[in-house]
C-alpha cells in the first residue's frame, strides 16, 4: 500500500485545444504489475455547443502506467472512429477467470444532437496482456434505444459476464426534458461469444434511471446503482443473474443527477461507492453541483453506507463519470473527468430554464489513488 494519507490526485491527461476531453478511463492490472487503461480521446469540433460535448468525435486509445497510476505513457490507438461514424465510445476492461482480458467498446454510427442515436457495441479479448485483441463479437447491433455507460463489466461467480445496459427513448429531446432512460444488463454465459439481454429494465420518474453500475453480492444476487433526477443514488437487485430486477429504492445518499461508481474491495470484501455527495437542487443543471467527488463504504452488501469521505471538493468544478479499480497492492483507483463550471448562477444550457452552465470546453482525465487505510480510518 502507499503511505496512509489523503488520496493522491494525478492528472492522467490534460485537455488541450486539439483534444478538449479525455473520458471513460477503465483499467486492468497486467501480470507484470503495470496498469493498462483504455480511454476516449475526443477531438476538437467547431459545430457543437461546447468543444467537449458528448457528441464530439472520438477514438479509443490505450495507455500504460508502471508506477501504480502516477505516470502514464505508451499511447496507442485501439479503436479508431470510422470515416462514416460519429465516435468510438465506452471502453471497458475485465480480467476473465480463464486469464484472458475482455475489452468492450461501442461505435456511434450517428450521434448528433437533436437526432436519434445509432450505436453498435462489441467485445473482443486479449490473450497477451492487451498487446493484441481478437476480432470483435457484436453485442448491440445498430441500436437506436440501447446503449452502455463508462467502465463496469463484471464476471459473476457462475461465470456469467454482465454489462450494464441503458435503454434510451427520445434522446434527441433531452434539453426539453423529452428523453427517458431505464437500466438493465446484457449478459453472456459462454465467455462473451453470444449475448442476451434482461427481460425487465429498472425505471424511475422524470429522466428515469441512468448510467447503471453493477456488482455481485455475497449471496449471488446482483446490486445495481444508478444515476437519477430524484436527489439520491438509487439501487435495485436481481436474484436471477440480471434477467429481472426489483423495484428501485433510494440508497439514502443525497446526489445530483450524476453517474456513480461501484466496486467490491477484494482485500476487505466490502463494497465501495463513488458519487457526488452534494445537495439536490432541481433548479440547477443536472439537479445540483457535481462536487464533491465522494466515497463511501458498505459493510452489509449495500444496505447502508458509511465512512463518507471526499476525494475532491472544489465547488466550482464538475467531477464526473467515475470508473473504479482496486489493485493487488490495495489501492482504490478512481478515474474521473474534471472541468470548471462556466457559471454557477447564470442560465444553464439548452431550454431547461435551470441555472448553472457546465464548462465543457476542457475536460481533463484525472486519477485518485486512494489508500485503503485512509478509506477505513
Amino acid at each position: 500500500m502507499q503511505v496512509s494519507g489523503k488520496p493522491e490526485i494525478v492528472m492522467v491527461v490534460e485537455a488541450t485545444e486539439a483534444h478538449p476531453r479525455h473520458s471513460c478511463g477503465d483499467m486492468v492490472e497486467l501480470k507484470d504489475g503495470s496498469l493498462f487503461m483504455a480511454k476516449m480521446e475526443i477531438f476538437k469540433s467547431s459545430d457543437l455547443r461546447n468543444a467537449a460535448d458528448d457528441e464530439a468525435k472520438s477514438d479509443i486509445v490505450g495507455i500504460v502506467s508502471r508506477d501504480g497510476g502516477r505516470t502514464w505513457g505508451d499511447h496507442r490507438t485501439l479503436i479508431k472512429c470510422g470515416a462514416n461514424d460519429t465516435a468510438a465510445y465506452y471502453p471497458g476492461l475485465l480480467r476473465l477467470k480463464n486469464g484472458d482480458i475482455l475489452f468492450r467498446h461501442a461505435m456511434f454510427h450517428r450521434f448528433v444532437y437533436g437526432d436519434p442515436p445509432n450505436l453498435s457495441g462489441f467485445v473482443c479479448r486479449s490473450q497477451d496482456e492487451c498487446r493484441t485483441f481478437s476480432d470483435p463479437v457484436t453485442v448491440l447491433d445498430k441500436q437506436a434505444e440501447l446503449s452502455w455507460s463508462c467502465g463496469d463489466i463484471r464476471q459473476l461467480s457462475t461465470g456469467r459476464i454482465v454489462i450494464p445496459t441503458l435503454k434510451i427513448v427520445g434522446y434527441e429531446h433531452q434539453d426539453d426534458g423529452g428523453d427517458h432512460c431505464s437500466c438493465g444488463v446484457s449478459y453472456s454465459d459462454d465467455d462473451g461469444q453470444t449475448w442476451g439481454k434482461c427481460v425487465s429494465f429498472v425505471d424511475l420518474p422524470m429522466r428515469g434511471a441512468m448510467e447503471p453500475k453493477v456488482e455481485e453480492l455475497k449471496d449471488g444476487r446482483l446490486l445495481m446503482v444508478m444515476r437519477t433526477e430524484l436527489g439520491s443514488v438509487f439501487k435495485s437487485c436481481s436474484e436471477d443473474g440480471g434477467r429481472t430486477w426489483s423495484k428501485p429504492q433510494t440508497t439514502g445518499l443525497r446526489a445530483p443527477e450524476s453517474c456513480p461508481g461501484l466496486r467490491r474491495i477484494p482485500q476487505t470484501g466490502d463494497l465501495v461507492l463513488i458519487w457526488n455527495h452534494s445537495l439536490y437542487d432541481p433548479d440547477f443543471d443536472h439537479c445540483g453541483v457535481r462536487s464533491p467527488l465522494s466515497v463511501a463504504i458498505s459493510k452489509d452488501e449495500g444496505e447502508t453506507w458509511g465512512q463518507i469521505k471526499n476525494i475532491e471538493t472544489d465547488p466550482e468544478w464538475e467531477f464526473t463519470n467515475p470508473v473504479t479499480y482496486v489493485t493487488s497492492e490495495g489501492n482504490l483507483l478512481v478515474a474521473y473527468e474534471a472541468s470548471k463550471y462556466e457559471s454557477l448562477t447564470g442560465p444553464g444550457h439548452g431550454n431547461t430554464g435551470k441555472t448553472g452552465r457546465v464548462g465543457r470546453h476542457r475536460m481533463h482525465l484525472k486519477l485518485a489513488i486512494v489508500d485503503l487505510d485512509w478509506l477505513y480510518a
